[in-house]
């Protein structure tokens, strides 16, 4: 096991699933996670090996969309305001598409300098 404090980089996607979708999801993650790393690679570049990306079901009764993306990650003067929001409206109009459903998608740019990290394991990539 490696472990690694210094470790800054990002994204990280969570999405978070409102119950009516959590089985429909479930039985497609992985080509849907695939896809969802494709649209990160493709607009933000981050490191290879630094990404996350989780399904969480929402575990009552849903306020607002179906679907939640919620994508951090280190701020850069590469990524503008343009880079965030193509990628935020590729995800929305994949997830849209994928699953017929409503979806909301915040991209959230973080300071390097306010990001406290540490990955410990395997998976991980370090």
């Amino acid at each position: 096991m490696v472990v690694n404090w210094k470790i800054r980089d990002m994204p990280i996607l969570t999405l978070t699933v409102s119950p009516a979708l959590v089985e429909p999801l479930t039985l497609v993650a992985d080509d849907v996670a695939d896809h969802l790393l494709g649209i990160i690679r493709e607009h933000l570049a981050p490191r290879a090996g630094t990404e996350q990306i989780m399904f969480v079901p929402a575990l009552g009764v849903v306020r607002g969309c179906a679907l939640l993306a919620k994508l951090e990650h280190r701020a850069s003067e590469s990524r503008s305001m343009e880079i965030r929001k193509a990628c935020a409206d590729a995800i929305a109009h994949y997830l849209a598409q994928k699953f017929a459903t409503s979806v909301r998608v915040r991209l959230i740019a973080l300071d390097p300098q306010n990001i406290g990290a540490s990955d410990i394991g395997v998976e991980a990539g370090l």
